[in-house]
């Protein structure tokens, strides 16, 4: 069978049509060179070169063969570029989840400048609920995932990072006896009723909401509803069925609205309540894009 070798010293000769200048083109001896046409002749079936001692020219298979023989090299070579490229990170596919609610952030910004600095990596995007990013990280469907972060060290197959803490606010429907506050603690809410982002299915003890007003406010929280949209529960809090806490980026843009009253959230030392935010991927997906994306992020800290 021919190989890529042979088509290059065929090449080497068809452009020269002197034995001794490919084979020294070519840094093989003229034997050896006159060895590889032959096999090459003899392994597609046809003559490639008429030649006797003082002349050496193509046949009309030569002719033909010699336009297909650049163009696989050509392609062969464009096939190295492409995979030195993609074990690099620099081409290739990566899908990127977020949590549902993300979207609010600026996390649109990060997507579209790695992709202006990537363009040859192809990117998918999920977004799903905490506890189902972590699930597809480790079933392979999905590469890195913008998540909150107080599950990820129960998933020991992941490697994660910290992006940062994003302050908790109290989201109020107009009305409300606590809407005149400036800010309001975890205790100060103990009796109300919440609307919580939880999927279906999903036991109440595994909800973030119910373990954040547990450890921070001493209570558990009366849930009086489980949304999976971030539109449907502020929807909601503005009929008045509830109240819900969330991270800063899921309400920045109803802080201002007349349907909606949007209060920090802060400890009993007055500091600011926070979430800690994190990227997350499976530690033995190789992917070399997600150490593309992974060194994007942090270089521009366009997440927030």
């Amino acid at each position: 069978m021919m190989n890529l070798k042979q088509l290059e010293y065929f090449v080497s000769v068809a452009e020269t049509l002197n034995f001794t200048r490919a084979a020294r083109k070519c840094f093989i001896s003229q034997t050896a060179m006159t060895q590889q046409i032959r096999a090459l002749e003899e392994s597609i079936g046809v003559l490639l070169f008429i030649r006797d001692k003082h002349h050496v020219e193509l046949t009309p298979a030569g002719r033909v063969f010699m336009n297909e023989a650049k163009a696989i090299l050509s392609r062969s070579e464009e096939a190295v570029k492409l995979a030195r490229s993609a074990a690099e990170g620099f081409s290739g596919t990566i899908s990127i989840g977020f949590i549902r609610g993300y979207e609010q952030s600026l996390f649109s910004e990060t997507v579209r400048s790695f992709h202006e600095a990537y363009p040859n990596i192809s990117i998918r995007l999920i977004r799903e609920n905490m506890s189902a990013l972590y699930g597809l990280l480790e079933d392979g469907e999905c590469d890195v995932a913008f998540n909150l972060s107080p599950y990820v060290h129960n998933y020991y197959e992941l490697s994660h990072r910290f992006l940062k803490s994003y302050p908790l606010m109290a989201v109020l429907y107009p009305g409300h006896p606590l809407t005149s506050r400036k800010h309001l603690s975890y205790r100060d809410l103990a009796g109300e009723e919440f609307i919580i982002m939880q999927p279906k299915g999903r036991p109440n003890d595994e909800a973030e909401e119910v373990i954040l007003c547990y450890d921070r406010g001493g209570f558990a929280p009366n849930i009086v509803s489980r949304e999976k949209e971030v539109q449907t529960l502020l929807l909601m809090v503005s009929a008045g069925l509830g109240i819900a806490i969330l991270p800063e980026y899921a309400v920045r843009y109803y802080r201002n609205t007349r349907n909606l009253v949007v209060i920090p959230m802060l400890k009993e030392d007055l500091e600011e309540e926070t979430l800690d935010f994190e990227v997350s991927w499976l530690t033995e997906n190789h992917n070399p894009a997600i150490e593309k994306l992974l060194d994007w992020v942090q270089i521009t800290k366009v997440t927030e």
